[in-house]
């Protein structure tokens, strides 16, 4: 059976409430599949605002430096809004390879999460590899975890496009539902 013909639209009204609506429901429904802190109905609605086309975001670097004032490293964030809560990302966080082991980084990702505490982000990543264990330290021991989420990655590589009407991926997408369980 063929699916019915949808009309795929830019979202026209920011403030939309059936948009509204169906965010609040996804949040509910989210939460539910994690170990969080739940929100109520009006609590995710309160921070749900309309979704503007554009938003603004920040960056913030901190910086280490000795007493001489050379930099020994830095932690760089990004903070932003999509209309949800203030997210961010520690970007980036690297520590001169002399200075490695004495507490810079430590030093650095503290100072970054006081200002996130500080804006009262509600949602924050960092991306590094299982192979380095001093970051995974470092961000484990300031309450960053695995998540319990599955992160998937899209980069613009020459020949590695599955948006090809006819690949298996794209047969499995119109298949599929991006909240399914």
């Amino acid at each position: 059976m063929a699916p019915p013909p949808l009309r795929i639209e830019t979202l026209q009204r920011p403030d939309d409430p059936d948009i509204q609506r169906m965010l609040v429901e996804l949040g509910l429904e989210e939460q539910e599949r994690y170990d969080h802190p739940r929100e109520t109905r009006d609590e995710i609605a309160g921070r749900t605002g309309p979704l503007e086309p554009h938003f603004r975001g920040e960056n913030v670097v901190f910086v280490a430096r000795d007493e001489t004032g050379h930099a020994l490293g830095l932690c760089w964030c990004v903070l932003f809004d999509p209309g949800n809560g203030l997210e961010a990302e520690v970007a980036e966080l690297y520590v001169e390879p002399a200075a490695r082991g004495g507490g810079v980084a430590t030093a650095l990702v503290g100072e970054a999460m006081r200002l996130l505490r500080d804006r009262e982000a509600t949602f924050v990543t960092v991306w590094t590899r299982p192979d380095n264990p001093a970051a995974l330290a470092v961000y484990g021991r300031h309450g960053f975890q695995p998540t319990e989420q599955t992160v998937l990655t899209w980069l613009p590589l020459p020949g590695r496009d599955p948006a090809d009407e006819g690949s298996a991926d794209a047969v499995a997408e119109r298949d599929a539902d991006n909240h399914a369980p």
